[in-house]
């Protein structure tokens, strides 16, 4: 069995010099090494804050260690923008510089960009520190602008967050799968808080597992395709909050509510939900109770037809829990008194004894324009005749049934006039007419001041608005609830402008204007309201 072994043996260590010699030759041949292009990625840059709804625009710095024409090189990479946040990831674009909007939840996220070479494979990536992307509410605090642009209903909200310039978010409503993207006829705009009442009908709530305090805050709107429940926070949407919903039986086809109420002066009665269907209607909610068609407010106790209701529910701002509200009927022309939750509104007396001025139940004029102030309580209500002529009752229905004036007003083109707002603070009554805003008062109604002229720009929206929320009860000129808000459009330009204004003594400086804000890029504003904190 060893037959074999000696030429094995002897040619082992004739293998290992072979092997040795070979292990020590010098490698003298002409090979050709070649440096890899490396694509190399920046830095992100420090400010990496954007308000939610705006676009963002970011690029991230790209060089190449040998060739930077690969970067120019048309369809060779592919790009992705990534905000990550926990397991959360949102793509934010896939184009080589960062160019859209910001629709993802506030919060703070990584940033991550990805770029892969489709040529090579190669894959490069670049993330930003943890938490160094921050998405800020862009619907913190501010005005919401409802306008038409070409015909399209579109909301814009002007946002307030201390020390910082106002920002804007543009046409929010445009995001939103649920309500239609060619959204027409802006009706009304409505910021509720019902206080310690939470409004969750229909469910579900902001939280969609428990209610939460901030359902006590909505923002409705309503146009002429339909109306939604807005969130208070982000002002998006759900299936379940079209407002057709928070009826008993309502047609949602047939559905187009024209407004709403509850900042609109309801003061300790906050808890109160109204609504104007634009057919003549009222109705009256409170929490989780449903809106019913066989509950309208618009009628009389005692009187078993409803009457047809003129398009104004007034109540004082901050007023007692025990104040009334007025309506008008726009049929027999009389006003009304209704108090929460009373099922009905109440007749005034007819006595001339003790109101001397007008009937209160057969005023013989159609309504124009009525608004309750802070201004003694008054109600301000302008008629107008079959002759034309433009008249304005001034009264008090808050508790009692007292008359102020009822006088004709003549001030310069009055009878061309459809928008209206009165102070507060002095019980001015101001009117607009074409690109001009007007003064008048109760106590001098042959008078009449200029205190605006916009000239080509037509006016298109005129109120001093009523904020729901006691922070905002406040008495300095410069503070936004002291504001009247003007709203012009100029058509050439195809642009809206809101304005702010101070007022003054009607007596003393004929209640001229002082200009606080200006904010600009609407379309025609239609209606106003308030995102309060």
């Amino acid at each position: 069995m060893w037959k074999y072994s000696r030429p094995i043996l002897f040619l082992l260590p004739l293998v290992a010099t072979v092997l040795l010699l070979a292990g020590c030759y010098k490698d003298l041949g002409n090979y050709d090494y070649k440096e890899i292009n490396t694509i190399e990625l920046g830095k992100f840059g420090n400010n990496l804050k954007v308000y939610q709804y705006d676009t963002l625009t970011l690029e991230l710095p790209l060089s190449a260690t040998l060739d930077s024409s690969v970067l120019l090189e048309e369809g060779r990479f592919s790009y992705r923008w990534i905000a990550i946040a926990g397991s959360a990831e949102y793509q934010l674009d896939t184009n080589r510089v960062l160019h859209n909007r910001v629709n993802i939840p506030t919060g703070n996220y990584t940033l991550l960009f990805r770029m892969w070479d489709l040529k090579t494979g190669n894959v490069y990536s670049k993330r930003s520190g943890a938490n160094a992307f921050v998405v800020v509410s862009g619907t913190y605090e501010g005005w919401l602008v409802f306008s038409e642009v070409q015909g399209r209903a579109r909301l814009d909200m002007v946002n307030f967050v201390s020390g910082e310039a106002p920002t804007y978010a543009r046409d929010i409503l445009s995001q939103s799968s649920i309500i239609p993207k060619n959204l027409t006829g802006a009706r009304d705009i409505c910021y509720t808080f019902t206080g310690p009442t939470r409004n969750l009908v229909p469910g579900p709530g902001h939280d969609s597992t428990a209610s939460s305090a901030a359902d006590a805050e909505w923002i409705y709107v309503a146009t002429d395709q339909g109306s939604w429940k807005l969130r208070n926070d982000n002002l998006t949407t759900k299936w379940q909050w079209s407002v057709h919903r928070e009826y008993i039986q309502q047609d949602s086809a047939s559905f187009r509510p024209a407004f709403f109420g509850n900042g609109k002066g309801t003061g300790a009665n906050a808890a109160y939900l109204y609504l104007f269907d634009g057919k003549g209607n009222f109705y009256e909610r409170i929490g989780n109770d449903y809106y019913e068609t066989a509950k309208m407010i618009n009628v009389v106790q005692g009187e078993s037809k409803p009457f047809k209701a003129a398009p104004f529910f007034c109540r004082t701002q901050n007023s007692a829990s025990s104040a009334f509200a007025i309506l008008f009927d726009a049929e027999k022309k009389r006003f009304l008194k209704y108090g929460a939750a009373a099922g009905g509104c109440i007749s005034l007396p007819t006595d001339a004894a003790t109101n001397p001025l007008f009937n209160f139940n057969n005023v013989q004029k159609d309504l124009v324009w009525m608004k309750t102030t802070g201004y003694n309580t008054l109600t301000y209500a302008v008629l107008r005749g079959a002759d034309g002529a433009t008249w304005l009752a001034t009264f008090n229905l808050t508790n009692a049934n007292t008359q102020d004036k009822y006088v004709q007003l003549t001030g310069t083109d009055i009878d061309k006039a459809t928008l209206f707002t009165v102070d507060k603070i002095y019980g001015t009554l101001f009117y607009a007419v074409g690109g001009k805003v007007y003064a008048t008062h109760k106590d001098y109604p042959n008078e009449s001041f200029v205190v605006l002229d916009k000239g080509s720009e037509v006016i298109t929206y005129l109120d001093q608005h009523i904020f729901a929320k006691a922070a905002y009860y406040k008495t300095e000129p410069s503070h936004v609830s002291m504001h009247v808000m003007v709203g012009s459009y100029n058509e050439g330009r195809g642009n809206g402008t809101l304005e702010g204004y101070a007022t003054t003594d009607y007596v003393n400086s004929h209640a001229a204007f002082t200009k606080y804000t200006t904010y600009t890029g609407f379309g025609k504003i239609k209606a106003l309201s308030y995102r309060e904190r």
